[in-house]
């Protein structure tokens, strides 16, 4: 069963797929410039979520009100419009919906200009398929995987600049510190278990480390434990 695409009426050989819906999921909004990154996204995502995929900015842009999507996936290279232009011009119009830039840039500077527009998270398209499935949760709950800004300042947050964490981040790794497990860090936050697992392996990644044990010693040397 294939996603839905909107395609770009450029291209010689436009394609348009419906795909069957099931009642309750939430509705996911893609957007890549290139067809078989799509066809494989909306494979993997169409379990858990009813998807429309979409191959250029204005598509992307159109199918807000029409698909009115809990959340979207958005790569920073478009033809035409970039991502991050075409996530303010959507932000504009729906400041609550959860955006996800998956991209093939891994430059922090990506990230940061994702953080400042009001993305949820930015994540490589290197990362393996549940990676991405338990971010879409985790930001679906409410949770952001990008540093947090200021109220009216557009200044990091302090704890955020200082560690590079964002505020559950620390959360979940002060809770690692004191030995929990990842079913009892779902129970205390109040997210599920494979979100826990999800910000304990993110953790990881941005701080370089391998094992619970170097987590609980960063925690402690940071004042986090």
């Amino acid at each position: 069963m294939s996603s839905p695409t909107l395609s770009s009426p450029t291209l010689s050989a436009p394609l348009e797929q419906v795909a069957e819906t099931v009642p309750g999921l939430p509705r996911l909004l893609m957007a890549d410039d290139h067809h078989l990154i799509l066809d494989a996204l909306g494979a993997i995502m169409e379990r858990e979520f009813e998807v429309l995929a979409v191959d250029t900015s204005q598509a992307f842009i159109a199918a807000i009100d029409r698909f009115n999507p809990d959340i979207a996936v958005l790569d920073v290279s478009m033809p035409g419009v970039d991502g991050f232009t075409t996530a303010k011009t959507v932000l504009d119009r729906r400041p609550d919906l959860p955006i996800v830039f998956l991209s093939m840039y891994a430059e922090p500077a990506y990230a940061e200009q994702a953080a400042r527009i009001g993305a949820k998270a930015y994540l490589s398209k290197r990362v393996p398929a549940q990676e991405l499935l338990a971010a879409l949760h985790a930001v679906l709950g409410g949770g952001s995987l990008l540093p947090e800004k200021l109220p009216g300042t557009g200044a990091t947050d302090p704890d955020t600049q200082r560690t590079g964490l964002t505020a559950r981040q620390r959360e979940v790794l002060k809770l690692i510190a004191t030995g929990s497990s990842a079913k009892d860090i779902a129970t205390q936050l109040n997210i599920s278990v494979r979100t826990a697992e999800f910000h304990r392996a993110a953790i990881m990644q941005r701080l370089g480390l391998h094992s619970t044990a170097q987590m609980t010693r960063y925690a402690i040397a940071n004042n986090l434990g």
